[in-house]
């Protein structure tokens, strides 16, 4: 469990509860394994760590499908300005 910040604060940030939760658990993972943290604590719980970078806007949630859109409209960008 989370108790600075709190999901509700979070959920300014990231409307929708699911991506947060989703997201506090990738990042999560990440630190217990090992990654870099992003910000400066003496925080050890990786959860909570997790949900401090997102809120200090260190680490960013990108949203799949939208990340997905953007990577193929590089591509589609890169390839035009092959073909010129």
């Amino acid at each position: 469990m989370i108790n600075k910040p709190s999901v509700e604060q979070l959920e300014k940030k990231i409307p929708v509860r699911f991506v947060i939760v989703n997201a506090l658990a990738k990042r999560s993972r990440e630190i217990a394994g090992g990654a870099r943290v992003r910000i400066e604590t003496n925080e050890k719980n990786p959860i909570t760590v997790a949900a401090m970078e997102i809120d200090s806007g260190a680490v960013r949630v990108v949203d799949e499908p939208i990340a997905e859109e953007l990577q193929e409209e590089e591509i589609i960008t890169e390839s035009e300005s092959v073909d010129e």
